[in-house]
């Protein structure tokens, strides 16, 4: 018996930790403009329902230019007129969803569903059928693994040529836009263990130039004009500084000085605290933070190739 127990408790955390593994491979719902017929309100819905399939199984979910993107396309199979007082709208839908590198327009797997709604109106029947696309439903369990082998199948094949372009950045000195790439392979992928060493080098040297630059942007602050205004102004840039960089020391001593200052000016502490190093945070996490935050800043428009697909 205990030695059941035993192999039970080894198989949920190996699951676990294949669960924990997976949950960096980025998907993004995204709704063509074809889609324009159906009510605005059912594609907000729309969208709703699929960021719960993507999140709810071991996706994380990535509107910042996701390579990766899962796509609806929703037709209507049959529309009628209930014979009920008042009458209400019945709708029949055909929902078909689709995984693939909308970068490349390559598809990788699709899952057809009829889905049925009725409402007082066509809007509300859309939304009470595109209501019914559940997460858990098992075609969509199978389709949604079916996507992510062959995203990591992606990372497997292509690995030489994304280590050899996040180089490239490198020389560039584009170093958030490399750590967005490499962290963006999944841990499954064998490819992860190859750029492990290279996130670390480059989340080095990314915190690095940050912190140089904005200890020089705080210093001038400062220096220009030393009063409790121009202190917030360079307190709040010196708090965000990452604790690992190098140069870190002395954005200590300029924030002592400061806030020595702030207490000579207003007989009170400074309201600003450098950050501390989170030990259980692990430098692949800080990265994946670094590439997010690069995500955010780009532009929000991508016009991804989604042709030959329905």
């Amino acid at each position: 018996m205990k030695k059941t127990i035993t192999i039970l408790s080894l198989f949920f955390v190996a699951l676990l930790i294949a669960q924990e593994k997976s949950n960096n491979i980025s998907l993004a719902a995204y709704v063509p403009r074809q889609s324009n017929s159906i009510p605005a309100s059912a594609k907000k819905m729309l969208v709703n329902r699929l960021t719960k399939i993507i999140t709810k199984n071991g996706f994380a979910k990535n509107p910042y230019n996701s390579r990766f993107i899962l796509v609806p396309n929703v037709s209507v199979l049959s529309k009628d007129i209930t014979p009920t007082a008042p009458p209400k709208t019945a709708l029949n839908l055909n929902v078909t969803l689709y995984i693939g590198d909308g970068m490349s327009g390559t598809l990788f797997a699709s899952e057809s569903l009829e889905l049925k709604g009725v409402g007082n109106n066509e809007t509300k029947a859309y939304i009470a059928a595109v209501k019914r696309l559940s997460p858990k439903n098992p075609a969509i369990l199978d389709f949604i693994e079916t996507g992510k082998s062959k995203i990591i199948e992606y990372y497997d094949t292509n690995c030489a040529n994304i280590l050899k372009k996040a180089s490239v950045l490198e020389t560039q000195n584009k170093f958030e836009e490399a750590l967005s790439m490499l962290t963006s392979i999944p841990e499954a992928s064998s490819c992860f263990g190859k750029v492990e060493s290279k996130i670390k080098s480059l989340y080095q040297k990314a915190i690095d130039r940050d912190c140089k630059q904005k200890f020089e942007k705080a210093s001038a602050i400062w220096n220009a004009n030393q009063d409790v205004a121009a202190a917030n102004k360079a307190g709040e840039i010196l708090s965000t500084v990452e604790p690992q960089a190098k140069s870190y020391p002395k954005v200590k001593v300029l924030y002592k000085k400061i806030a020595a200052r702030v207490k000579d000016l207003n007989d009170r502490d400074w309201n600003y605290k450098l950050k501390v190093l989170d030990l259980k945070k692990t430098y692949i996490k800080a990265a994946r933070d670094v590439g997010v935050a690069y995500g955010k800043n780009q532009p929000k428009t991508v016009n991804y190739n989604v042709r030959g697909w329905y």
